[in-house]
């Protein structure tokens, strides 16, 4: 009983190493040398989405002991009334949020919502030390409230006129296999019954 217990707890633990391993390289969104744009080094998958991403910092902050970068950009686009916001910067790249469904937004002095927002609009958001995601704020007061939006990985912009065009690729190589092994086994009978009328 002792073998399969030390094998389940070294799969366990395996496991949870993976976990960590996961949740820090490749969650995390940088790390600091210091406090200010040139001393934040973007990991290698921020940086391999949006390679120019360094050039957007505008300032460095740090709020309830974590490190934020802030952005600051204009919509270039509003995909689908809101479902994905284009970001244009003026000197570094575009990025691509996904805000949840009828988020509201502080935007031009005022709460928006995500649907409304127009192209030219300014926006600020801020990027986590610890996940590569967006904080926007939804209002202004002393106690800002903040919204967490995700950041497209990579540029892929849905169209609503293409949605219904691209369907998923679910097929995979069973039915070719399965094919395969009915004309082998139909083969094999074929062969068989001229055996026996040969003999």
């Amino acid at each position: 009983m002792r073998g399969p217990s030390l094998l389940l707890s070294g799969v366990v633990a395996s496991l949870l190493a993976a976990s960590a391993f996961a949740q820090t390289s490749v969650d995390r969104s940088f790390t600091t040398v210091s406090k200010d744009c040139p001393g934040i080094q973007w990991s290698a998958e921020a940086l391999k989405a949006y390679p120019n991403i360094a050039k957007a910092c505008q300032a460095v902050e740090e709020r309830n002991g974590k490190t934020y970068v802030k952005f600051a950009g204009r919509v270039e686009r509003n995909i689908n009334r809101g479902e994905q916001l284009r970001i244009n910067f003026r000197d570094g790249d575009t990025l691509t949020l996904t805000p949840p469904a009828n988020t509201t937004l502080y935007v031009n002095g005022k709460e928006t919502p995500v649907a409304d927002l127009q192209r030219g609009d300014s926006l600020q958001f801020y990027v986590p030390e610890d996940q590569f995601v967006a904080q926007v704020a939804q209002n202004d007061t002393p106690q800002t409230q903040y919204v967490v939006v995700p950041i497209v990985y990579r540029e892929v912009i849905r169209e609503p006129e293409q949605s219904a065009a691209v369907l998923p690729h679910t097929a995979g190589d069973l039915p070719l296999v399965a094919l395969s092994g009915l004309m082998m086994l139909g083969l094999g009978a074929g062969f068989t019954i001229a055996r026996k009328k040969k003999h």
